[in-house]
């Protein structure tokens, strides 16, 4: 073969192989691996993205014609009202018409935190048990209620009789706060979570699982209209969940110079007046002026008081 020849050959050779070989790779590339992994990675992210034509617009209304042709608009449902997004910062003046009703814990409050236009009835060993004949100033919590109406009710009792039956310690908290709202129909009534104790004085009978199981319970009374569950611990907790040793010099108060922080975090949670509507006693409430909660007799489960508890 001639070296002319040759040349052509190798010519045509080149262009067939120019020509053809986009066809040969595209059939190489469909038929890959690689291709199908990208393919169903992009069907993958494309099913989680919403389309223009049906992703709903922040604030956007839906709208609909009526019957008559004319355009009606309705609005998107909004987040209902929790907890979570109901409090609200407010300055000291807030707890000028409040009542702080507690034990010693609320002692502290009274004697060390910043709130000192918020009035207190409030005694170290104070128990929902016996709310109905205990007295401060010889006054009964039922002589303080009627004497004057207040717009904000704090209560935070419960701890002294942790070691007891703690569903029976509920109901009677229950009917306390029962009667609070026949006293105080137009009060916000915030029931203050139990403070922890250090982890050095827990015991079997006496700890934070006890403390938070009767915490919970009052959680789940709050109605979050009226009645409202706040919770102060996580700003003195530990990574344990108790009160920080270093904080605290008994394990069951914290020192004086940590109420103010205490008062600072009521005013960060605080539900204005008006998101709780007044409530007028019912005419066929069986609760007159001079009725005070019937006391719980029922003894089932109890454990022993623990004494050391009987005075905080």
């Amino acid at each position: 073969m001639s070296k002319l020849k040759q040349c052509i050959y190798t010519v045509i050779l080149l262009i067939t192989c120019f020509v053809a070989s986009p066809f040969i790779y595209k059939q190489i590339w469909n038929n890959s691996e690689i291709k199908k992994q990208k393919t169903a990675a992009k069907e993958s992210i494309a099913a989680t993205q919403p389309s223009e034509a049906t992703a709903p617009q922040q604030g956007a209304t839906d709208v609909q014609p009526t019957s008559e042709g004319e355009i009606a608009t309705t609005e998107q449902t909004t987040e209902p009202i929790t907890s979570q997004n109901i409090f609200v910062n407010s300055g000291m003046e807030y707890f000028d018409d409040a009542l702080f009703i507690g034990d010693s814990r609320t002692v502290g409050i009274k004697l060390y935190g910043t709130l000192k236009n918020a009035d207190y009835f409030c005694d170290k060993g104070l128990m929902v048990s016996r709310i109905d004949e205990s007295t401060v100033d010889d006054m009964t919590a039922w002589d303080k209620l009627r004497k004057k109406q207040y717009a904000k009710i704090y209560v935070m009792l419960g701890v002294n009789e942790i070691g007891n039956d703690i569903e029976g310690t509920t109901a009677k908290y229950r009917r306390f706060i029962d009667g609070i709202k026949e006293a105080q129909p137009n009060a916000i009534i915030y029931l203050q979570a139990n403070l922890h104790v250090a982890s050095y004085k827990e015991d079997s009978v006496i700890n934070n699982d006890r403390i938070n199981t009767l915490n919970g319970n009052l959680q789940e009374m709050a109605d979050n209209s009226r009645v409202y569950y706040i919770d102060v611990n996580p700003i003195f907790d530990d990574e344990n969940g108790a009160l920080q040793a270093d904080i605290t010099s008994d394990g069951l108060h914290v020192l004086a110079m940590y109420y103010s922080d205490w008062c600072d975090w009521l005013c960060q949670n605080t539900v204005a007046v008006s998101a709780a509507p007044a409530t007028t006693p019912s005419e066929s409430s069986s609760q007159s002026e001079n009725t005070t909660v019937a006391t719980d007799t029922t003894t089932s489960n109890k454990k022993p008081q623990n004494e050391e508890f009987s005075n905080i």
